[in-house]
């Protein structure tokens, strides 16, 4: 969404420790979303398969086409950090308690079932509002939130590891091109302030004092009645006046 920004990193850091409080399957959708950069619809598409292995949490994440956006592209595989593994690991863990984890199954389950009884996942919109729940949480004021914030936020993360290289961001994202990527990169608003002020040739007190006495001699003099035959010109074209 062009019109959600990413969280500042004092506002992940708060999530971070909400979400430690919440029930398994949110805290895995949250961690999810925030530590792999998939949209909202993608994240829906994980299945158990995709994040568990051999009694372990995989060390990646790899998405195949078929469950991206357009479906274009090659699978997108990105690393599992030590905190999405712990979210994985503690929600798989109470599923297992109470079902055999299929590979097949959704990784975030909602209570109700399909017609035959097997298990559904959550929709997009309860997804939305969980994601959203926990932002105002965190944040206090929910405006430019949402569920596309967390995306951003992990983009505006490996901008920053990465050296500020674009291409790596967009292979990340899976972008095709490097212009969608720069959308989801924000300028620093404090940062251009100051570069602003710093590109303004008055600011030394050299010139301020000399642009002050200019003022001073210009508002003494009193000025001339112009011709009334004279034609405006444009700065440059002055030697054509003639």
């Amino acid at each position: 969404m062009s019109g959600s920004r990413p969280l500042i990193p004092a506002e992940e850091r708060r999530l971070v420790r909400h979400i430690r409080r919440i029930n398994s399957r949110d805290r895995a959708l949250i961690s999810a979303q925030l530590f792999l950069g998939f949209r909202v619809s993608e994240v829906l598409a994980l299945t158990v398969g995709h994040v568990f292995a051999g009694g372990h949490v995989r060390a990646r994440v790899a998405l195949p086409p078929r469950f991206l956006k357009g479906g274009y592209g090659g699978t997108r595989t990105i690393p599992v950090g030590p905190e999405l593994r712990r979210a994985l690991k503690r929600n798989l863990e109470e599923r297992a308690r109470h079902e055999d984890l299929q590979p097949g199954a959704p990784l975030f389950l909602s209570p109700r079932r399909e017609l035959g009884g097997a298990s559904k996942q959550i929709c997009r919109s309860m997804a939305e509002k969980i994601i959203k729940r926990a932002l105002i949480a965190v944040c206090g004021d929910p405006q430019g939130l949402s569920t596309h914030s967390l995306r951003k936020s992990w983009a505006s993360r490996l901008y920053k590891s990465s050296g500020h290289d674009l291409l790596v961001v967009r292979d990340g994202l899976g972008h095709r091109s490097v212009a969608v990527t720069q959308v989801y990169l924000p300028t620093n608003r404090a940062r251009l302030e100051d570069l602003v002020l710093q590109s303004d040739w008055t600011r030394s007190r050299k010139h301020a004092g000399r642009n002050a006495d200019s003022v001073r001699a210009i508002s003494s003099v009193k000025p001339k009645r112009r011709a009334p035959d004279a034609a405006p010109c444009l700065p440059g074209l002055e030697d054509f006046a003639a």
